[in-house]
Order: C-alpha cells, then sequence, then structure tokens
C-alpha cells in the first residue's frame, strides 16, 4: 500500500479554502469569504489581452522566473511605487503569483526545523509552504487596542528570543486585518532591524531576511498610490537623506530584504504574477532553482498584464477601487454594530467595543470580533444540517461542547448554517475574530468590454452586503434570546 507522508497528513487546509468549499454547497448562502478583488478587469489590462493572439504569447519562450521585457516593467513598476532601483538581470524574479513566490522562498532558505517570526494576525495561507519546507511559526502578538499594528518591542523580543530565525515577514496593509503602517512606524522597523543587524555582527549571525508582502497597497482608500506610507517609499526617502555612516547600514540591510508584490489584487483579471525584488543576487538565484522545478515558463498573461499595468490608467480604476471597498466595508462595520446592539451585544469579550470596532484604511476586510456569542448555545436542529453541510471536513464532536459556541471556528459555521453568510475565521480560536472580504463579484451588466459598469457594481455590492446583514439579523436573536 502506498504511503501517505507524514507532511501531507498533518498539513493544515487553509480555513479560506475550507470555507470556500463549504459555501458552494450551501444553497442561497451571501460569500463574504473571497480574496479575489470584485473591481473588474483595468481596462488597459483587458485591452492588452484581447490585443494578443495564442501565437505571440507562446508559453515556451519564457523563462520560468520572467522575460526580460517583464522584468524590466517590474523594474518601472517598483521604480514608480517606491522609487527603488532593482537590477531587472538579476534582482527581479516573476512567479505565478505571490503564493508560488512564497513557496519557492520558504523551500529555498527553510530547512527542517527551522523557524520563521509572523506577525499576528495573519494571512493563513503562509502555513503551507513553511510547513511543505518543514519549517515552525513563532507568532510576534498583537492588539485589538493598538489597531493591530506590532510594537516595536514585541520586535525587538522575537528577534533576541529566536537568534537563528531565518526569516520576519511583514505584511501591510495586513491581510486579514486591513491594519497599516504610517512612515513613523516603517522608520521605527528599520532602526529595529539596522540595529539587530549591528548587534548580531560581532557574533557572526546573519539578520533574517525580511519579506515585505505588500499585495494590497494599491489598495488604500484616499490619495494617489505613491503617498502611500510603505516600507519601500521609506526606505527610498531614508537612503536619499542619510548620512555616510548610516547610508551603509541601509545598504546592508536590503542585503536582507525581498519586497513580494502581486498583481491579483489590481483588476488584471485572474493573470496571477508575482514580482519579487532584493538586492541579495544569491538568494535570487537560488530561488530560481525551486522556481524552474514547479514551473517551466513564466505565466504569459501575467506578464500582458503587467506591461499594461505600469500604464497611465486614465480611468483610475485602483482608485476608484479604494473608494468603493471603503464604501462596502463601511457599511458592513456600522450594519454589524447595529444588529449587536439592537441584541444588547454591544460588547466583545474584554475590549468593551462593538465587534466592527476597527475599519481599516486599506484593502478590501474587516476583522471583527465575535466574542461576544460565546457560550451561546446552538440547536439540534443547527447540528443536524451541520452534520450535512461540514461531515468529513471537521471533527464534529469536538465541535460545540456543551453545545455552546467558543471558537471562531463555531461562530463560523454558524453564521455559515443559521444565517447563510460565508465568512473565515482568522487568529487565535479563542478570540472568535472573524474576515468578512467585500470584494463581492462585480456587476454582470457591462457597457462594453473594456469598462465594467460602476454604478451597477457598486449598487449590487450594496445590495449583496445589505442582504448579508438581513440574514444575521434574522438568525441572531434565535441565538441569544
Amino acid at each position: 500500500m502506498i504511503q501517505i507522508s507524514e507532511r501531507i497528513q498533518n498539513l493544515n487546509e487553509s480555513p479560506i479554502v475550507t470555507f470556500a468549499a463549504l459555501a458552494s454547497n450551501c444553497p442561497g448562502v451571501v460569500s463574504l469569504n473571497s480574496g479575489s478583488p470584485g473591481h473588474g478587469v483595468i481596462p488597459g489590462v483587458q485591452q492588452a489581452i484581447h490585443r494578443v493572439g495564442a501565437k505571440e504569447i507562446s508559453v515556451y519562450r519564457t523563462p520560468h522566473y520572467g522575460s526580460l521585457n517583464a522584468r524590466n516593467d517590474a523594474q518601472q513598476y517598483f521604480q514608480q511605487r517606491y522609487g527603488l532601483e532593482f537590477d531587472p538581470n538579476q534582482e527581479i524574479n516573476l512567479t505565478t503569483g505571490f503564493t508560488h513566490l512564497f513557496h519557492c522562498l520558504c523551500t529555498t532558505i527553510i530547512n527542517p526545523g527551522d523557524t520563521a517570526l509572523f506577525i499576528e494576525p495573519f494571512f493563513p495561507q503562509y502555513e503551507q509552504p513553511l510547513a511543505l519546507a518543514g519549517g515552525k511559526m513563532v507568532v510576534i502578538p498583537t492588539q485589538a487596542k493598538h489597531r493591530w499594528q506590532p510594537q516595536p518591542e514585541a520586535i525587538k523580543t522575537a528577534l533576541n528570543h529566536h537568534p537563528d530565525a531565518k526569516m520576519i515577514v511583514f505584511n501591510y496593509p495586513n491581510n486579514p486585518s486591513g491594519a497599516t503602517l504610517s512612515e513613523d512606524d516603517w522608520n521605527a522597523i528599520i532602526d529595529i532591524l539596522i540595529e539587530e543587524m549591528t548587534r548580531r555582527e560581532p557574533l557572526k549571525l546573519s539578520l533574517p531576511l525580511v519579506l515585505i508582502d505588500e499585495a494590497y497597497v494599491p489598495l488604500f482608500h484616499h490619495g494617489e498610490i505613491n503617498e502611500h506610507p510603505t516600507f519601500g517609499l521609506t526606505l527610498h526617502k531614508r537612503l536619499q537623506q542619510a548620512q555616510a555612516a548610516e547610508l551603509v547600514s541601509l545598504h546592508q540591510l536590503m542585503e536582507s530584504v525581498l519586497i513580494a508584490c502581486t498583481l491579483s489584487k489590481q483588476g488584471t483579471g485572474g493573470t496571477l504574477l508575482g514580482l519579487g525584488a532584493s538586492k541579495n543576487v544569491k538568494l535570487l538565484e537560488a530561488m530560481r532553482i525551486p522556481q524552474k522545478a514547479t514551473v517551466i515558463n513564466s505565466n504569459a498573461m501575467g506578464e500582458v498584464a503587467l506591461s499594461a499595468v505600469i500604464q497611465p490608467d486614465p480611468h483610475k480604476t485602483i482608485e476608484w477601487a479604494g473608494s468603493l471597498y471603503e464604501s462596502r466595508l463601511n457599511q458592513l462595520a456600522l450594519g454589524l454594530n447595529a444588529i449587536f446592539e439592537k441584541c444588547n451585544l454591544t460588547h466583545s469579550g474584554e475590549t468593551q467595543l462593538p465587534p466592527a470596532s476597527f475599519v481599516s484604511e486599506a484593502g478590501m476586510y474587516l476583522y471583527a470580533n465575535f466574542s461576544a456569542l460565546k457560550g451561546y448555545q446552538v440547536t439540534a436542529d443547527f447540528r443536524e444540517k451541520l452534520q450535512v453541510l461540514a461531515d468529513g471536513k471537521f471533527n464534529l464532536e469536538s465541535l460545540y461542547r456543551q453545545n455552546q459556541i467558543n471558537t471562531s471556528l463555531e461562530v463560523a459555521l454558524w453564521l455559515l448554517v443559521a444565517a447563510k453568510v460565508s465568512t473565515v475565521p482568522i487568529g487565535k480560536p479563542e478570540d472568535c475574530y472573524l474576515r468578512f472580504s467585500v470584494g463581492l463579484p462585480q456587476a454582470v451588466g457591462e457597457t462594453d468590454t473594456k469598462m465594467v459598469d460602476r454604478q451597477k457594481t457598486e449598487a449590487q455590492g450594496k445590495q449583496l452586503i445589505s442582504q448579508a446583514l438581513a440574514q444575521i439579523e434574522l438568525a441572531l436573536p434565535q441565538l441569544v434570546c
């Protein structure tokens, strides 16, 4: 009999994947769990893809780490967004989306037993590539009262306690919380990293790889893209203003940094492309080995999309998308808070705040606290429906002890079955946080093939969120009364 490896048997499935599958088998559900944007395709991208015939994008003519033309486009992308210059020949790799890039990175630098540092709450699909490489996750805690921003002392403590850590990941704007960092926050982090690098030098210890995951930078809710505080822009300003001594330290730090972006949040119609840039040429050369082992060629459609994305967008699609998600997030947050207040559930746990107390400045997620539902009892009818929907996915005997809600998974399953609203449980189970995505599908009716009907898109999103809120408002009293 074929033996399946323990690594695969013990691999946890992402809750994003789990709840997407459950929702697809639940009639009438409003899905608020998708990470795919709903603002349609950037017109320039759509036009570029339509212009290109199958022969012109032959997948056999592009290297696995991206064609030189595409890496030149990526160089322009990083320069436009951050002011940072990267050599397209040696300092940029293209992959089939961010997840592929992260998988290749973990395969390249993680040995079995190695640790990597992640700031909570974190993107659940970091776990699988790290686990497949044999690595262990160490979490740096954050708190809602700090708007999910990491505190400097917590970062210092993690670096000090884990001197052999191979990687530290900064994901801002954050998925799932939407938390953002100011320029002062980024400067403080750069100072910590330089201080740690200096402290380790006499000990002949290297700084962990600093992964900057900036997938959601395009979806800030205000202003021009280059106005948003990011690690890259902050580093660029520091390099411009630094005196000689600090300049040396900053260039040394850049050898330990990998900036990762993705086109998937910019309206590129599913043409996945991950962009990784680093001054560490040796690292990128090594990453090209697992890249080649997992894909023979670059995503040619993604390269076409990248070429279009770096061109001026007269329709200001991404700016519109940011305001669209801001509107949807506020609608959802106000609605949830009103429903909880109506049911006398205005205080969630120790925070003494309504469930949606923090509405992010970027991205398309609302990270809501449902700990007020802990201790409430589910009915036998609910458990029977759950048995039909989720049998085989979970050990149902371990859920709802004494028929009570106690974890984020149990809240999410109750919402799915009782309210027909699909979310994603992320974070410590006992904290009962759920991620609601407002990246709803775009409106079906379009004025032409080149432009999404924005009025219909906005109306459809408002209608679906209203429907989700109405279903929660109908189901909640049956639980808490």
